[in-house]
């Protein structure tokens, strides 16, 4: 790996075009879902979708064809267990990573942020945290749902494991982890901290291109692993723990055969499988604010691991939530800059929401709007309006000093937006645009036979009477971010939510061991990762740019050594 994955600025125009929003690129969005009631049922009637959490039969010891015994038994090779799995084999354990697909999981062209605390690179550059503003921060984000513990212990523990992360990704001198210093100035009304540590390929360009992310560096991770020792077995899905007098002892898999092996675990197993979200039955039971969000083509996190500890007894989490952007279209593109806080109106013309919320909440508020859409609305002043907005983490259109800019996403002038962001999404029709309002009208009303001209004119004039004045009467919001509707050519593109990832999991202690119903912990079972639940509560703090990567990568990491009665 190396210099041969870097891009010229016309490959990363391209890739762009190919690629959608700031996730992953195998979440294109396929369509759009119906209202709960069409997909699912209404609540309290039954369903022909199976109760997950009821195990299938016993597998007859019979149909094992071999056993084989480990240290450790990592389920899963994505953002959590290859970490987890290097992690295990350095500290000499004799480790076998199981993975259900035919190769690990990492983000080929996203930028997968690694959040953390204190780590020496953040301090080497005085960049400072307040321990009781940031723990309380998150906690209250969560409504009080989450395990503050959890919260303290990552904030505690984070900046060590990013001092690792940095030391497996640099090793070979290809790599570097760049640090984020700039930060959302959000009037106090959300934290807004420098927190993520970011992967890329040497040499580091300030103001981009640079190539980032996970994509760049887990194949240099699974590589030390493996020569340290790592047994990873593709293509071998876990299906069923092993429990000895209620201890897991193992892990039941099927290898590429379809024939079943058992991995035996001396010090324990660890759950990293990724979550539910092409899991119908969980979703459907877990999560079902899902259901009416865009769909996934290729949406990953099988439920595995949950599904499998909550059959061996474990509890979870029963609030279900998701990690969710306000960036999908209706054909299932992603348009990246669907978080710029532009005017949104619904299906009737009407401005409904502060728009420079964080891209979750922009979401759940669209959810009560008809069909669970809208309107994002902007002039032909947009980058001049974007510049000064000076978003920040994955939702930067512009770049600027001390942002680790993701150059597949974030382009460096007018000219290569208009390309990227405006032209495809012309030719698609996803976007519509005319010379005058009521030309725009015209054109979202066709595909809103609800939008009313009336309303929507009196909506922009009331918008552009407040930038004017400087001071958002109607919603609050910031008005450095506040943008004038009158500049022809106009344009208009019709945006719904969608989810990344589930964030709700199994119940841990700080040992990161799984407990029961009635806190009892499950010997020889943690779960990390996205399986691991208590961490958030109604939904996913977006400004904390790459917590939920760099969570992976701590507990992953604590989940081994505390395995392994490791203390560091």
């Amino acid at each position: 790996m190396g210099m041969e994955m870097r891009m010229n600025r016309r490959q990363f125009i391209a890739g762009a075009a190919a690629v959608t929003t700031t996730t992953v690129s195998a979440l294109s969005a396929s369509h759009v879902k119906g209202a709960f009631a069409d997909e699912a049922g209404a609540p309290g009637q039954s369903s022909s979708i199976p109760d997950w959490k009821i195990p299938p039969a016993d597998i007859d010891p019979s149909e094992i064809i071999s056993v084989e015994d480990f240290d450790l038994v990592i389920v899963g090779a994505g953002i959590t267990g290859v970490p987890a799995a290097l992690t295990a084999v350095q500290e000499g354990a004799k480790t076998v990573l199981l993975e259900r697909n035919d190769t690990y999981f990492a983000t080929p062209m996203g930028p997968n942020w690694f959040g953390g605390i204190n780590s020496k690179a953040q301090q080497a550059l005085g960049l400072e945290f307040n321990r009781a503003d940031i723990t309380n921060d998150l906690f209250y984000y969560s409504c009080g749902f989450a395990d503050q513990r959890l919260i303290n212990l990552w904030y505690d523990r984070s900046g060590e494991a990013m001092d690792w992360f940095t030391s497996v990704v640099t090793a070979d001198g290809t790599l570097g982890i760049a640090i984020e210093t700039d930060n959302k100035d959000t009037q106090g009304k959300h934290m807004s901290p420098p927190i993520s540590h970011v992967p890329y390929i040497e040499p580091y360009n300030e103001l981009g291109p640079n190539t980032v992310g996970s994509g760049v560096c887990w194949q240099s991770l699974v590589d030390q692993a493996v020569e340290l020792g790592l047994d990873i077995r593709y293509l071998t899905p876990a299906v069923r723990l092993v429990l000895e007098d209620g201890a897991v002892t193992g892990v039941i898999a099927k290898n590429p055969d379809g024939e079943y092996v058992q991995f035996n675990a001396s010090k324990g197993v660890i759950l990293c499988t990724g979550g539910y979200l092409a899991n119908e039955a969980m979703k459907n039971d877990m999560c079902r604010g899902i259901l009416n969000m865009v769909e996934g083509i290729g949406m990953f996190g099988s439920g595995d691991g949950i599904s499998m500890a909550v059959w061996a007894g474990a509890d979870y989490d029963r609030l279900g939530c998701t990690m969710t952007m306000d960036r999908a279209t209706q054909t299932g593109n992603g348009w990246n800059p669907g978080s710029q806080p532009f005017l949104r109106v619904n299906c009737f013309g009407e401005r409904f929401v502060n728009e420079d919320g964080p891209y979750d909440f922009i979401s759940n508020a669209a959810y009560k709007c008809p069909g669970s859409h809208w309107w994002t609305i902007f002039d032909a002043n947009y980058w001049e309006d974007m510049t000064r907005f000076h978003t920040t983490i994955c939702s930067r259109t512009v770049p600027v000093k001390g942002a680790v800019v993701n150059s597949f996403y974030v382009p460096q002038d007018a000219e290569e937006f208009e390309a990227m962001w405006i032209t495809p999404f012309l030719e698609t029709g996803e976007m519509v645009t005319a010379d005058s309002i009521d030309g725009l009208f015209a054109v979202m009303k066709e595909q809103d036979p609800q939008m009313d001209s009336d309303t929507l004119k009196a909506t922009i004039d009331r918008y552009n009477e407040l930038t004017d004045l400087g001071v958002d009467e109607d919603f609050g919001k910031y008005a450095i971010r506040l943008s004038h509707i009158g500049t022809p050519p106009f344009y208009a593109i019709k945006m719904y939510p969608f989810p990344l990832i589930t964030i709700n999991g199994l119940r841990v202690n700080t040992n990161i061991q799984v407990l029961r119903p009635d806190g009892s912990v499950i010997k020889g079972l943690y779960a990390a990762g996205t399986d691991q639940g208590g961490f958030y509560g109604m939904t996913y703090p977006w400004y904390y740019g790459g917590i939920h990567c760099g969570k992976a990568v701590t507990f992953g990491r604590l989940a081994v050594l505390n395995a392994l009665g490791i203390e560091k």
